[in-house]
């Protein structure tokens, strides 16, 4: 599933600004497989200008964040939470299993076949609402 924001693309080109779109591919949701575990999300986008990705939530979440998952030099595995990701220029920032992921708390439960919304606030100012497909067999 693609997903462009051209929106804000066309106003700034009508002003004269530069033109800036947000592409997210692959936007999947996992629901936890209890009722009181964490979803994750995995995603890719790509921005056409350079920004950061500052915040997420959901209307449908106490909590959403960003985390990565890490090695240390003993081998332990571990992940830490991020207050933000970049966005280099034209580069696509891939949010999968073993890297960057979003952690989503205490979620809602969705229906099957049904999306889960979730905001991503940019530096910029872009704000933009993500439709994650539900994975197949995942969940409550």
């Amino acid at each position: 599933m693609r997903i462009v924001f051209a929106g804000l693309a066309l106003m700034l080109a009508a002003c004269g600004g530069p033109a800036t779109s947000l592409t997210v591919d692959e936007a999947t949701y996992r629901a936890p497989l209890t009722e009181k575990g964490a979803g994750v999300a995995y995603f890719s986008i790509t921005s056409s200008t350079a920004d950061r990705i500052i915040g997420l939530t959901s209307p449908q979440a106490d909590r959403v964040e960003m985390h990565n998952s890490v090695t240390s030099a003993d081998g332990m595995a571990s992940m830490v939470r991020l207050d933000s990701v970049d966005l280099p220029a034209g580069e696509t920032v891939t949010f999968g299993p073993g890297g960057l992921h979003v952690m989503v708390f205490a979620p809602q439960l969705i229906e099957s076949g049904a999306t889960f919304p979730i905001q991503i606030e940019l530096e910029s100012g872009r704000n933009e609402t993500i439709s994650f497909a539900q994975a197949l067999g995942a969940g409550r």
